[in-house]
């Protein structure tokens, strides 16, 4: 007989008691004994606790204190080869991912003590709220429960933050390898309903379309792209103001992770005791969508159980968010409103140098048409932008994908128009005006061309992609000169020149 599996549970950011589990364990003991098939050992179910809310915790601390907390506390069976089930709300997701990446990701030979992994709402990218002062955020009652809210953790959480993509690159080229039967099985399940009653007004992030009021669809998702475009050397201009341009960005690498299993969980926003993912669950015989998910994530043992569970996970997500697009508001207030939910999507740009620094001043915009315009975008396009405070040279956008790709028609149950077909845009391109343009060192204007192609690699329905910009570091012959005039000459009035290379 197989040794069944412990359950582990891991809470999100600034939780300071194990209340925020609400009713969960108690309701997968309940069905784990009514479901023989629920290979789960539920005498050792654990409640994970971590500190998060002092300033100095890191997302990297924490998971070397969970490796800790495992050999202290399930030590004996983990040397029993028992394996445990991890699910995980919100940031637990990202520490426990950290957590496999530092310890076994390096190292794909190593026994996983870990069988399936189930994040709730996990800000993988992290999340735009995260970039509040402290002093909103603890008004907040989405976050926030009455502690002070850890920096450390908040700069991983931060969209774009340096710890987020290094996890997410390393997800990319090794983690599909840690998915299988001997490996662990990963899964995301998230909504994207927003709980009116924990709006707040002066923070629009709360009810931002494509989220759950706290964390984006598109950022959760594990499955993402990462493109890599290269400014091409610089060459003679004689039409340029400097007589040389590079006015070309190539791309020289595409690499993505796929089929990893998300599902969008109807009615489910991140937190609340109403339409919480989490804090909703009741200890009760009655339905429940997030247990449900959750039941039949824990169900999977093979790579075949797991292909296919992801492939159902995919179809069922866009019936839900058809079935969740149009969302009527009154209760009680004088002005009916209808609003369309569209999926979205998520652009991380970097940019960089071909030397390695950050450039951190620049001007980047999306361009479409023929001429390659910002003007030729469709309207409505565009939900937000998010420069990352510690490393300016990071910058988020989220778009409206369905704006972006077209979309039919929408109608009322009683026939009406609400909204007529999207026509997509003509493409998608990137042009970047990167700061100095002169001097000494300096850098040039380049451009990515809007076309169709190029709109498919850059944007992808309720995912992320991240865009390495790399940019030429043109330095001036004049930046150091050699000279056999041996009688003393001043050379502070000296040219930049032409750039070092230049044929």
């Amino acid at each position: 007989m197989p040794k069944r599996h412990p359950v582990v549970f891991v809470h999100g950011w600034s939780v300071r008691d194990t209340e925020s589990y609400g009713a969960l364990p108690e309701r997968l003991v309940r069905e784990a004994r009514a479901n023989a098939v629920l290979d789960l050992d539920i005498r050792h179910l654990w409640l994970g606790e971590y500190v998060s809310f002092h300033d100095e915790v890191r997302v990297a601390d924490l998971a070397r204190a969970f490796d800790a907390a495992l050999t202290r506390d399930l030590g004996d069976l983990l040397a029993a080869k028992q394996r445990f089930v991890c699910i995980t709300h919100s940031t637990g997701g990202p520490i426990i991912r950290e957590w496999l990446q530092r310890n076994f990701l390096n190292d794909p030979q190593r026994p996983l003590p870990i069988s399936h992994l189930i994040m709730l709402a996990p800000p993988n990218y992290g999340s735009a709220l995260a970039q509040l002062g402290k002093t909103q955020l603890a008004r907040l009652k989405a976050w926030f429960e009455g502690v002070e809210p850890g920096t450390g953790v908040l700069d991983w959480l931060e969209l774009g933050s340096p710890e987020s993509l290094a996890l997410n690159r390393a997800w990319i080229e090794k983690g599909r390898s840690l998915i299988s039967a001997r490996g662990v099985f990963p899964f995301v399940l998230t909504g994207e309903t927003i709980d009116r009653a924990l709006y707040d007004h002066l923070v629009p992030y709360t009810a931002e379309n494509g989220s759950d009021g706290v964390v984006r669809v598109a950022s959760a998702n594990p499955n993402t792209s990462w493109l890599t475009l290269e400014q091409g050397p610089v060459m003679r201009a004689p039409a340029s103001p400097l007589g040389f341009a590079a006015p070309k960005l190539r791309q020289t690498g595409n690499d993505a992770i796929d089929g990893v299993a998300m599902r969008i969980i109807p009615g489910r926003a991140h937190s609340g005791e109403d339409i919480g993912i989490m804090a909703s669950v009741a200890n009760t015989a009655a339905p429940d969508p997030t247990v449900n998910a959750i039941m039949r994530c824990l169900v999977v043992r093979s790579q075949k159980d797991y292909d296919l569970l992801a492939r159902r996970f995919a179809a069922e997500s866009r019936r839900v968010q058809a079935a969740e697009q149009v969302e009527h508001i009154d209760g009680g207030n004088p002005f009916e409103r209808t609003i369309i939910h569209d999926p979205a999507t998520m652009i991380v740009f970097r940019v960089r140098d071909d030397h390695g620094h950050p450039v951190n001043d620049f001007d980047l915009k999306l361009i479409a048409g023929k001429e390659h315009s910002p003007d030729h975008l469709p309207p409505g396009f565009f939900i937000d932008r998010q420069r990352n405070k510690r490393c300016p040279n990071t910058i988020a956008y989220f778009l409206n994908w369905s704006r972006m790709a077209g979309a039919k028609p929408i109608y009322s149950d009683d026939g009406a128009l609400l909204r007529e077909a999207l026509k997509p845009s003509p493409g998608l391109g990137i042009s970047i005006t990167p700061f100095p343009l002169n001097g000494f060192v300096h850098y040039l204007p380049a451009a990515w061309p809007a076309t169709r192609a190029n709109m498919n690699l850059l944007i992808r329905r309720n995912q992320t992609t991240v865009v390495d910009i790399v940019l030429r570091r043109v330095v001036g012959s004049g930046t150091f000169r050699l000279t056999q005039n041996l009688e003393p000459e001043s050379f502070v009035d000296v040219e930049p020149g032409a750039p070092i290379g230049l044929d």
